[in-house]
């Protein structure tokens, strides 16, 4: 079987294909391995539903998988860990034979293959009516977002076995894959004799596509297209990247490092014992794999089931996540707007909430003020890696440096993932 058939299947259980069954697929009856299908059989129009949950939930693991790791490659985490690859990560000083690396690799592009093959699919299957289908929007936008996050995080990566891309080549792909999935979510939305829901369900696309571009677009540097997009989304709008109990691959992977016991993460300086509700703190002493002290992160703002105040609750395998919003759209349109009277605004706005005082700042020092909000309001949310990666662009560089917090060792210099050796190796194209 494709690897990428099998990926549009692994989020898919018996039962749901078993409901496939009674709906009279002849050919699926033919299989004999009802958690399996055949390449070919994923081109039955009964099907399409299914494909397009495929690209969704690959898309959800690899950003749960995402979220962690680039908080670990950023400023937001650090680990205490026996194994060398992930303490080699953690001190940003690895190569491109780095087991964790080659997994996030592995889940993000899986990701993009997936939405970008479940678009292919439903083209064929739709023909004519493909430039309307809800489903094709809905599977080009998380495309979109599976671009972002290897345009965001890696120095380069290669898609579909061709040449390496560059961040910036990256995130403008995902912007294509954001606009059409605008256009053909409209086209549906325009349909005569639409149900409110189904208006409501377009939207949905729409704005989530518009968030995405306009952070692809922040993030390669133009700040106009950026801007352009944000301003569209309502600032009540929430995406959610959803985790269950399920299955393994359904949960939220950041709880793998914070169990008790055998938890490994650790909230880094920068958000550490902040005494702030938006990123709240394990108070109890917590040890890692090596004994070392832990400051684990209980769950922050961005979380499903945060609380303004009391005892936070953990980060747990069904904890789901606000992946785009019309919070994230603000904070982009104050940023390109720049330090002036409406950001200094905000930003005491926001100290309040994490009950601090005003500050009366301008310039250089409200922008400071006004990105270590930004760090706090969406902690762990896979944002971090890509923001250090700009603000350091831009001469502001804020990836941590000297000594690791538990070791002897001093941080590294990778402010990026890696492509991988294996993908080096297999991909004739990448040079």
């Amino acid at each position: 079987m494709h690897t990428t058939s099998k990926a549009l299947m692994r989020r898919v259980g018996l039962a749901a294909v078993l409901g496939l069954l009674l709906t009279g697929c002849s050919d699926i009856l033919t299989v004999s391995n009802p958690k399996a299908l055949q390449e070919e059989q994923l081109n039955n129009p009964a099907l399409e539903q299914f494909i397009v949950n495929g690209s969704v939930g690959e898309f959800q693991y690899a950003y749960g998988f995402y979220s962690m790791w680039s908080g670990v490659l950023a400023d937001e985490l650090y680990t205490d860990h026996t194994t060398v690859g992930i303490r080699e990560l953690s001190l940003h000083n690895f190569l491109d034979s780095n087991g964790p690396n080659e997994s996030v690799f592995e889940f993000a592009s899986r990701a993009r293959t997936s939405s970008d093959d479940a678009v292919m699919r439903l083209k064929q299957m739709l023909g004519a009516s493909a430039g309307s289908s809800l489903n094709i929007a809905k599977a080009l936008a998380y495309g979109g977002y599976s671009y972002v996050l290897l345009g965001e995080g890696f120095c380069e990566a290669p898609v579909a076995l061709g040449p390496g891309l560059t961040s910036n080549e990256l995130l403008k792909r995902a912007v294509q894959h954001f606009d059409s999935a605008v256009t053909i979510a409209q086209a549906f939305a325009a349909v005569a004799g639409q149900s409110a829901a189904n208006i409501a369900a377009a939207n949905d696309i729409i704005n989530l596509s518009r968030v995405g571009a306009a952070r692809a677009s922040l993030k390669s540097g133009d700040n106009a297209k950026a801007r352009a997009y944000a301003v569209l989304v309502p600032e009540t709008y929430e995406k959610l990247s959803y985790y269950s109990s399920n299955s393994v691959r359904e949960n939220n992977y950041v709880n793998s490092g914070l169990r008790n016991p055998g938890g490994w993460l650790s909230m880094a300086p920068p958000f550490a014992n902040m005494n702030d509700p938006r990123i709240p703190q394990d108070p109890a002493k917590r040890t890692g794999l090596n004994s070392n002290t832990l400051y684990m992160p209980l769950r922050p703002l961005q979380y499903v089931g945060w609380v303004a105040s009391g005892s936070a609750p953990i980060i747990d395998i069904t904890t789901s996540v606000k992946m785009a919003s019309g919070f994230e759209a603000k904070y982009m349109i104050l940023e390109v707007d720049g330090p002036n009277a409406a950001m200094l605004t905000f930003v005491n706005e926001r100290r309040a909430v994490g009950g601090k005082p005003p500050v009366n700042l301008t310039g250089a020092e409200l922008l400071a003020e006004f990105r270590m909000q930004r760090g706090i309001d969406l902690y762990l949310t896979g944002q971090r890696l890509g923001d250090l990666r700009r603000y350091k662009t831009a001469g502001v560089d804020l990836f941590p440096k000297g000594k690791y917090p538990i070791f002897v060792d001093n941080y590294g210099t990778n402010t990026c993932f890696l492509v991988p050796l294996n993908e080096k190796s297999g991909n004739p194209n990448y040079k």
